[in-house]
């Protein structure tokens, strides 16, 4: 399969930010042969696009656009992660690798155009995804419909704990 040239790869990764919100930075020096594969399964399985570049690859292809912060961060050995369902997905799984492949490491990130470092990366990873925020978004509307419930039901159920003390008190009395 012939290889692309780096300008053809600038300009297909471009291609593939230009939807993108966020992406990370990882340093993958010294890691084994085995936690690469590893790596990448775990990328692909959150649904996640992981690729290592060449610097002036990823360079060529974030200039001009609103991740192009993201050359302070070019140094050294690099790969991008990213999704374009979840922004916190590829945080998420360079995270949990990171914990456990000690040459394994998060340099940064780009989030509309704001660099993060390590730390605001893993709070990138820390914020729910699409599906949890769907989920929290559907139970704060059906907060007040329940309560509104609640409190229509509060007056009848008060009233059968009255009867109900009433015929106790009744039944004790005879």
């Amino acid at each position: 399969m012939p290889t692309l040239s780096k300008h053809e790869q600038s300009a297909k990764l471009r291609e593939e930010l230009s939807d993108v919100s966020a992406f990370i930075l990882v340093d993958y020096t010294g890691i084994t042969v085995a936690e690469a594969s590893d790596v990448r399964n775990k990328f692909r399985d959150a649904k996640c696009r992981y690729q290592v570049y060449k610097n002036s690859v990823i360079h060529y292809a974030v200039t001009g656009t609103k991740h192009e912060p993201a050359t302070a961060l070019l140094k050294g050995m690099t790969g991008i992660a990213f999704s374009s369902e979840d922004p916190g997905a590829a945080a998420r799984v360079a995270r949990d690798f990171a914990k456990d492949a000690k040459n394994f490491k998060i340099k940064g990130g780009i989030i509309d155009g704001q660099t993060l470092d390590a730390s605001g990366v893993n709070r990138l990873a820390d914020m729910p995804g699409p599906r949890e925020l769907k989920a929290q978004f559907l139970a704060l509307l059906n907060t007040p419909a329940t309560s509104f419930v609640r409190v229509l039901n509060a007056a009848p159920q008060s009233f059968l704990y009255l009867l109900n003390a009433r015929k106790d008190q009744l039944a004790a009395a005879s």
